[in-house]
């Protein structure tokens, strides 16, 4: 059972405009951050993070706060002033993992990337034709093999 801070809460409660309903969403009034995510209490914790955690569960460990509210949202132009980054309604929040976050929303190169089919030369991205590996930085990118044999031959 989960044991609530009703001051938390209460304080928590204060900064939030729910005006929306409980279908719309509910925008954080008090502070935010340069990249547009409200903050709350001195640990300047992600306002949709306390929400999740204080209406719906603690985060397990690992995952993200995805604002479904964002990705269901066609018109959103994304980026810093996406109203939806200001979103506290725990209906509208769902942990998640890092790679599902990215994927979900249409404003990430992950997600433009995994929908495409062919590579640049149009060669289709199959299984039999597709290489996987792993970026410096631990990102898998795709890699067609008929470009790479063609790559290869071209410089014997």
């Amino acid at each position: 059972m989960i044991t609530i801070d009703r001051r938390r809460l209460r304080a928590f409660i204060t900064q939030v405009d729910s005006t929306a309903g409980p279908e719309g969403c509910w925008l954080w009034r008090g502070s935010s951050d340069q990249d547009g995510y409200g903050r709350f209490g001195k640990q300047a914790e992600g306002a949709h993070r306390v929400a999740y955690e204080l209406m719906v569960r603690p985060i397990p460990e690992g995952l993200h706060v995805d604002h479904t509210c964002h990705n269901a949202d066609t018109t959103c132009p994304g980026g810093v002033g996406c109203r939806h980054r200001l979103c506290v309604n725990p209906a509208h929040l769902e942990a998640v993992t890092q790679r599902d976050n990215l994927l979900r929303s249409r404003h990430t190169m992950p997600h433009h990337n995994a929908a495409k089919t062919c590579c640049p030369q149009g060669h289709e991205y199959t299984p039999a034709n597709t290489y996987t590996r792993r970026t410096a930085k631990g990102y898998a990118r795709r890699e067609c093999k008929t470009c790479r044999r063609d790559r290869v031959a071209a410089a014997a």
